[in-house]
């Protein structure tokens, strides 16, 4: 609920909505200044600005100054094209050094509770299922999500078999021609969309391999017949796209799916760490 939802059910005095109109008409200005600041554009004491924000349910004005903050700034990102990152990098630059780590804290809290609200538990589970059920894994990731595919690929290994990870350093056409119907692609992608990414679907679609698609909308180029959508809010105070929500998915598939491999799974992992204790890696 944003600052001025509250403020609709909340009943506030003469000097109560006396601040709140004059922090919601100067967002810009406001969402930087202190209680005494305020107070004083307005001649009234401090302890007003204090009594308006612990009214709104907040513990004090700290608290209520932040969710400020984080406001505001969704408000200009609305604003800016997600596809370019010379335009995002306006955001960050219009902050406080001192304000960056604690609002990148509050917005990967939103983007996580929006992506609670997307992917349903059940949507996970039957995901981890056909992801376990199939012969072969494919992972395909390129540029920005490159790193998260090969990732996801290394650990699933550990405990399923027959995952492969496509990639266009190694010419991943050469290994998505074999794909087919009892295989599965699990492909990641965000803005900016590669190229690569649509031809791997296509690949994936002409040889009927299913596809789950991890991304961060449901009208992404890639999401068209797919078997799954996981779908996680990217938003991000710097030019990046916040990839917390979509490690998090991966991270759930992973319990999910070592879940799932029960005692395969764990003789597969017993022997994996023979072979590691044997290389010296600890």
């Amino acid at each position: 609920m944003t600052i001025e939802e509250k403020a609709y059910s909340t009943k506030l005095t003469k000097n109560e909505k006396k601040v709140l109109e004059y922090i919601l008409q100067n967002l810009e200005r406001a969402c930087y200044m202190t209680s005494n600041e305020i107070a004083k554009e307005l001649k009234l004491g401090d302890t007003s600005v204090i009594r308006m924000a612990k009214s709104l349910g907040f513990s004090g004005y700290g608290e209520f100054k932040k969710k400020l903050a984080l406001e505001t700034l969704e408000k200009r990102y609305q604003k800016i094209n997600n596809h370019l990152p010379f335009e995002k990098i306006t955001i960050t630059n219009s902050i406080d050094l001192k304000q960056i780590p604690e609002l990148v804290f509050q917005n990967i809290q939103n983007n996580i509770s929006k992506d609670q609200n997307r992917n349903e538990v059940e949507k996970y589970i039957e995901t981890a299922k056909k992801i376990i059920c199939a012969k072969k894994k494919y992972i395909a990731g390129f540029r920005n999500t490159y790193g998260i595919a090969n990732y996801f690929t290394t650990i699933l290994s550990h405990v399923i078999p027959e995952v492969i990870h496509l990639n266009a350093h190694e010419g991943f056409e050469d290994q998505a021609i074999d794909m087919d119907e009892n295989d599965i692609l699990i492909l990641f992608t965000l803005p900016r969309y590669s190229q690569n990414a649509l031809q791997v679907h296509k690949i994936a679609k002409e040889h009927k391999c299913p596809v789950i698609v991890i991304t961060n909308q449901l009208i992404s180029p890639v999401t068209e017949s797919a078997a799954y959508v996981l779908v996680h809010s990217v938003d991000s105070l710097s030019f990046a796209n916040s990839i917390v929500g979509v490690t998090l998915t991966v991270e759930i598939l992973v319990s999910l799916i070592s879940k799932l491999a029960g005692e395969n799974g764990k003789k597969r992992l017993e022997k994996l760490d023979e072979y590691m204790s044997e290389t010296g890696m600890y």
